[in-house]
Formats: structure tokens, C-alpha cells, sequence
């Protein structure tokens, strides 16, 4: 009897990580994205998809900060209908789910928080005056 080795790993879960790989490598090579996604292109850092599978909210992050983040999901949702083809090529998915992307600023709250505490002072040693 053969089991499943996916047991413990969904299906929506290994598409999701699929497609988030996949759409990092495609970016790069867009070259309808290159001038909008220069110097530093986004970083795909979560996809999140539907129960049914009929839709993925594609979250980006830019190491640049937040200032191009709308420019950037603009471009990006543009280029959506290019990306799906590009991926219903490079995968053995029956269907590509519609892309819809989301800017992730939990890394700007994060580098905010790390802002914040590097600020506090510091408390003195026991052997400090």
C-alpha cells in the first residue's frame, strides 16, 4: 500500500509555494516590469490562496521601502494576465488561479519596532556610575 507523503503538506499549501517560487523567478525575466521593478525588484513573500483554489492574493514586499508600493502593485497587477500565462506554461497546473497583489508591510512595521528600540536607552550595569 502506498501512502501519501503529502499527508501533513495540503494541496492549496504546495500550490500556494509553488506559485510564490515560480512568480519570484518570472519577475526578473519581465521585461514590461524591468523599468517600474528597478533597482531592487519585490520580493514575493506570501501567496495566499483561495479555499477553492480559484484565486491567489500574491503579498510583495520592497526592500526600498513602502514609497514605490502602490507604483509597484499597479505594475504588477497589469502584468497579471502575462504572469499567469507565463506560469500556465511552466506548470503542471490545471488552472492558474487570477493574481491579485497585496504590498506586505509587515517588514516596515518590523524594521519600525527595530527603529523604535534602538532609540530607548540603554539600562546601565550594576557596576556603572
Amino acid at each position: 500500500m502506498v501512502q501519501n507523503s503529502h499527508r501533513g503538506y495540503p494541496r492549496r499549501a504546495r500550490v500556494a509555494q509553488l506559485l510564490q517560487e515560480e512568480i519570484a523567478a518570472l519577475l526578473p525575466e519581465m521585461h514590461a516590469l524591468s523599468s517600474v521593478l528597478s533597482p531592487l525588484p519585490p520580493t514575493i513573500s506570501l501567496v495566499e490562496l483561495a479555499p477553492d483554489m480559484h484565486s491567489a492574493t500574491v503579498y510583495f514586499s520592497l526592500m526600498t521601502g513602502p514609497e514605490r508600493a502602490d507604483a509597484v502593485r499597479a505594475a504588477l497587477q497589469e502584468s497579471a494576465g502575462q504572469l499567469r500565462q507565463a506560469l500556465g506554461k511552466r506548470l503542471a497546473l490545471r488552472r492558474i488561479p487570477p493574481l491579485h497583489f497585496v504590498y506586505d508591510a509587515r517588514f516596515d512595521r518590523g524594521a519600525g519596532m527595530a527603529a523604535l528600540l534602538a532609540g530607548l536607552p540603554r539600562p546601565r550595569d550594576e557596576g556603572e556610575e
